[in-house]
């Protein structure tokens, strides 16, 4: 499940009109929602709340072998609309099953305002900061969109950990609709790098649209002289016949020789289900993770909401189980889970969160 910031900052994406699917980031997020999610470890509980249409806080105390916490505050220029944990639809926020929108083109008057016969753009501003205790860890983020087309995000991380004592990645983000293109750096290693992810608008008139979309990544270590690559094909459509979701992804590694193959099918709004096939050119290993989620009505009620949803997922080759259940208890959020795995300490835990 989003935790309250991660929500906000889906707010203001959708109330800024950035495009969180198009993206050569996201390209597998559908999969990877159904196969790759966490589990909750220990115990852990979050308050959260809105003080006035543009500051949000949030609050986090977890126990696992020692007490620990957080505090979070955002900040966004945009005024945003957010929900309480009691009637919030919980579909927005547990990462399942993401359907991804049909390709549409966007221009530089997307959004545009004019005053007194002269064009003046909005640049909205997202500012948000966390600190980690008792580690005293910080982490920053800062958006600022510099046009409809384009977008700064400069992420900061302070920690005696990491190498130096913390790590900045700033990337240059542009979105045209048909191409988007990421541009970064980062202090660590001193990473550069740069991605970008095509669309293809495969939609005919007599049938639903379906949306093709290849990309690619390139990034040097300058300080490790190591560079790296990835490509990656996603199709995702609804049956012409039936109407049922599906995604189709193939990504590829060439240094590393890797290939994965995924498909991911929504047979109806409560079930979906996923597979994934992993191959090493090099090495000849492989792996195959199989996953599904289940969608529970409180009641069968036309039109109720659902309550909560059961997610599961396997690895054959190194044997594991995940079990996630996420849902509703009067006005809180609940996320409760088991994982097993081959040579490794089971994980148990469970999450609550409240926002107001």
């Amino acid at each position: 499940m989003y935790t309250y910031m991660d929500y906000v900052q889906q707010q203001f994406h959708a109330a800024t009109g950035w495009s969180h699917d198009n993206n050569y980031a996201h390209v597998t997020d559908t999969v990877t929602n159904l196969l790759d999610f966490s589990v909750p470890h220990g115990f852990a509980a979050t308050i959260s709340a809105q003080s006035t249409p543009s500051s949000f806080s949030s609050y986090t105390l977890s126990h696992l072998g020692l007490v620990a916490g957080s505090i979070a505050y955002l900040y966004s220029s945009a005024d945003l609309t957010t929900t309480q944990s009691q009637s919030v639809d919980l579909q927005r926020l547990v990462s399942g099953y993401h359907h991804v929108d049909p390709f549409s083109p966007r221009s530089h008057e997307d959004g545009a305002v004019y005053h007194g016969g002269k064009r003046i753009d909005p640049c909205p501003t997202l500012l948000y900061g966390k600190m980690y205790l008792p580690g005293m860890s910080l982490e920053a983020l800062a958006v600022r969109r510099i046009n409809p087309l384009s977008q700064i995000m400069v992420a900061c991380v302070s920690d005696n950990r990491l190498k130096n004592n913390g790590a900045i990645t700033a990337t240059y983000q542009r979105d045209t609709g048909r191409w988007a293109t990421d541009v970064l750096y980062s202090s660590q290693e001193a990473l550069v790098g740069a991605r970008t992810l095509y669309n293809m608008n495969t939609g005919r008139p007599n049938r639903p649209k379906g949306r093709l979309s290849a990309g690619m990544e390139l990034y040097y270590g300058i300080l490790s002289k190591s560079p790296g690559m990835s490509t990656a094909i996603r199709y995702t459509t609804q049956s012409a016949y039936t109407g049922t979701p599906l995604t189709l992804t193939l990504m590829s590694n060439p240094i590393m020789g890797h290939v994965s193959a995924s498909y991911a099918l929504r047979t109806s709004t409560a079930l979906s289900f996923a597979s994934r096939f992993d191959f090493n050119v090099y090495s000849y290993l492989s792996d195959l993770s199989l996953g599904c989620e289940v969608w529970k009505k409180k009641n069968d009620a036309p039109g109720s909401e659902y309550s909560s949803v059961l997610k599961a997922a396997v690895t054959v080759t190194n044997p594991s189980l995940k079990v996630l259940w996420e849902g509703r208890f009067h006005d809180f959020l609940l996320s409760g889970g088991l994982g097993l795995g081959t040579g490794a300490t089971p994980t148990v835990g469970l999450q609550i969160q409240y926002s107001s």
